[in-house]
């Protein structure tokens, strides 16, 4: 399964289509062709047609790819399918460790009305904020509308005033672990917490990380202080799919 194909860089898409069309691979630093036979499952939000107008994708991998279309609808066109959705992500946050929860027939009307400008993947990441950050096995309408504003809105504490825009990223986090804390009524959240906030944060991270660096592994190692073996690691545990692009930061 290859997402994101309309951002796919002229290389790339080059040795994906020897690929199709030949049936054989060289790995990186080998000389010898390799014989595969695979099917390919691409996916795109955008338009590739306008794409190959402009010049930034293969019209001969284009048709090689499109034998059988299928048009997936927006999340916010089929809010149904959402509940099934919602079940799965848990299902796999359970798999890494994560705890089971169920959302309350309130937040998944709730979830149903949101417009997902994120789309499917906006979804995967609150599902797995709620299992990563929330003791209860239920999580209630209220915590999902707290949790769909934040994502509109620049938060608003207890106090009533917005949070600036300049905040720095250790006041953003602390006016969030407030905001968390007191989600518990005054009882303490579950043990645990130093690895689930790490977790929950470590993603977006190295997906900024290497989307500002336009998939250069080596800059993005860089910019986070790692060792590119280290970033290599993560990059296949966390699932991060950033595609390397041929123009450099």
């Amino acid at each position: 399964f290859l997402d994101e194909i309309g951002d796919m860089p002229m290389e790339a898409q080059t040795r994906l289509l020897r690929v199709l069309q030949q049936g054989e691979y060289t790995t990186v630093g080998g000389r010898t062709p390799i014989k595969t036979d695979v099917r390919i499952v691409a996916a795109t939000n955008k338009d590739l047609r306008t794409l190959i107008n402009q010049g930034l994708f293969r019209e001969d991998l284009f048709y090689r790819l499109n034998v059988v279309p299928l048009r997936l609808p927006a999340l916010r066109e089929r809010s149904e399918d959402i509940p099934d959705l919602v079940r799965h992500f848990f299902k796999q946050g359970a798999s890494e460790g994560l705890q089971t929860k169920r959302i309350s027939s309130g937040g998944i009307e709730l979830m149903k009305r949101y417009p997902w400008p994120g789309n499917v993947r906006e979804l995967e990441n609150l599902v797995r904020r709620l299992a990563a950050l929330y003791s209860q096995d239920e999580i209630s309408s209220e915590i999902i509308e707290s949790e769909l504003k934040t994502g509109e809105r620049p938060v608003v504490p207890d106090g009533g005033a917005l949070i600036p825009d300049d905040l720095s990223i250790g006041q953003a986090v602390e006016h969030f672990l407030q905001r968390y804390f007191a989600s518990f009524a005054g009882e303490l959240p579950p043990s645990g917490l130093y690895q689930r906030i790490l977790a929950e944060v470590e993603y977006p991270l190295v997906l900024a990380s290497m989307t500002a660096t336009r998939g250069n592994q080596i800059k993005a190692a860089e910019l986070l202080g790692l060792n590119r073996n280290t970033l290599r690691k993560k990059i296949r545990e966390l699932g991060v799919n950033v595609y390397k692009s041929s123009r450099q930061p």
